[in-house]
C-alpha cells in the first residue's frame, strides 16, 4: 500500500501556506522479527487535543512519512486498517529530531487470542506486491500532474480485494484535481460504502457534492463525517462551506469555519466574505487581518487590497 495515499486524498483541500515551525517531512520506519501484516496504519495524533492530525500507509518495506507536521508532542499508533491499535508510542518532533523508529512485539502480526489486533478481512485478502508496487505508482503520477495516468494505475489495482477501498478513494481524490468533479463522486461513494467508519472518505464525497451543488447529499455525508471524527478540520470545513452555502444553520457554519481555520487558514477568508455579505465589516476585516500573516505572497496582496475598500467604506 502506498505510504502516502492517505495524503494524497486530503489533497482535495486548499494549501495554506507553511508556517516556519513545520516539518516538511517525517520518515518513519517500523520493524519485526516476523513478517509484518498487510495494510497497516500509522497514525499521527496531536497529544493536547488528541486529534488525529495525518494518517500514512505503511510501505511494504515498512518505511511511512509524513508532511508538513508542526513541531509538537505526538502519539504514534500502529493500527490495522479496522481501527485496531497494535501498539503506539508517545515522542516529541521538531524540525531538527530523527526520524521515528517503532519496533513491533513479536505477536503483533499474528492473528489469536494475545494481540487480537489482526481482522479477519485483513488475513483473507493481504495486500498483494504488485499492487503495492501499483499505488506507489499511482503517487507519482499524481506527483507529476499526470491524473488520468494515475486513475489508470489505480484501476489496475482493482482486482485485489484488499485494495479497492484505497484505490477508489484515490481515484476519486485524482478526478477532483484533474476538474472532474462529477467522475470523482461515485469513487468517494463506492469507498465511504467500504470504508464506513472513515471520517476522510465521508468528508471527500461532501466536497464533492459540495462542488456539483448537490447541498442536500452534501450536508448528509459531511455529517456522517464529523459524527465519525467531530475534531477533523477539513470535515469542519467542508461542513461549514455547506452550511453557508444553503444558508441554513449559519451559527453553526460560523462554528465549523472558526474551528477549521486552526488547521486552515482559508477558512478566514470564508468567513470574512460571509460577515461583509451580512453587513458585517469588522469583523469581516477582523477575520482578514488574523489571515495575512500565513497568507501566500498572491493572496496578501489580494487580502489588503479588499481590507483597504473594506476600510474606505
Amino acid at each position: 500500500m502506498s505510504k502516502r495515499l492517505f495524503l494524497l486524498a486530503v489533497l482535495v483541500y486548499p494549501a495554506d501556506a507553511q508556517d516556519s515551525r513545520v516539518i516538511s517531512v517525517v520518515k518513519g520506519t517500523v520493524t519485526s522479527e516476523e513478517p509484518m501484516a498487510g495494510n497497516l496504519i500509522v497514525n499521527l495524533v496531536d497529544c493536547g487535543t488528541h486529534t488525529r492530525l495525518e494518517k500514512a500507509f505503511l510501505g511494504g518495506d515498512g518505511g511511512f512519512e509524513f508532511r508538513n507536521v508542526p513541531s509538537g508532542d505526538y502519539t504514534v499508533q500502529i493500527a490495522t486498517p479496522d481501527g485496531d491499535t497494535i501498539r503506539e508510542e508517545t515522542m516529541r518532533l521538531s524540525y531538527n529530531g530523527p526520524v521515528i523508529e517503532i519496533r513491533l512485539p513479536a505477536r503483533a502480526n499474528k492473528p489469536g487470542p494475545a494481540t487480537g489486533t489482526v481482522s479477519v478481512r485483513q488475513l483473507r485478502h493481504p495486500l498483494s506486491a504488485k499492487s503495492k508496487k501499483m499505488f506507489d505508482a499511482a503517487q507519482k503520477a499524481s506527483a507529476a500532474g499526470e491524473f488520468s495516468k494515475e486513475i489508470g494505475i489505480l484501476r489496475g489495482t482493482l482486482n485485489d480485494a484488499s485494495a479497492v477501498p484505497y484505490a477508489r478513494m484515490g481515484m476519486g481524490v485524482a478526478y477532483v484535481r484533474a476538474g472532474q468533479i462529477a467522475m470523482a463522486i461515485p469513487e468517494f461513494q463506492e469507498a465511504a460504502r467500504l470504508m464506513p467508519e472513515d471520517s476522510a472518505v465521508h468528508s471527500n464525497l461532501a466536497y464533492a457534492l459540495l462542488l456539483t451543488k448537490r447541498m442536500d447529499e452534501a450536508e448528509v455525508a459531511g455529517r456522517r463525517a464529523l459524527e465519525l471524527d467531530g475534531s477533523n478540520f477539513k470535515a469542519r470545513w467542508v461542513m461549514g462551506s455547506i452550511l453557508l452555502d444553503k444558508g441554513s444553520h449559519v451559527e453553526e457554519a460560523v462554528e465549523d469555519l472558526r474551528f477549521a481555520s486552526r488547521e486552515i487558514p482559508k477558512a478566514r477568508v470564508m468567513l470574512a466574505i460571509f460577515y461583509e455579505r451580512s453587513g458585517q465589516k469588522d469583523e469581516a476585516a477582523r477575520e482578514l487581518r488574523a489571515f495575512l500573516p500565513q497568507a501566500s505572497s498572491e493572496d496578501r496582496v489580494k487580502v489588503e487590497q479588499w481590507l483597504s475598500k473594506l476600510v474606505a467604506k
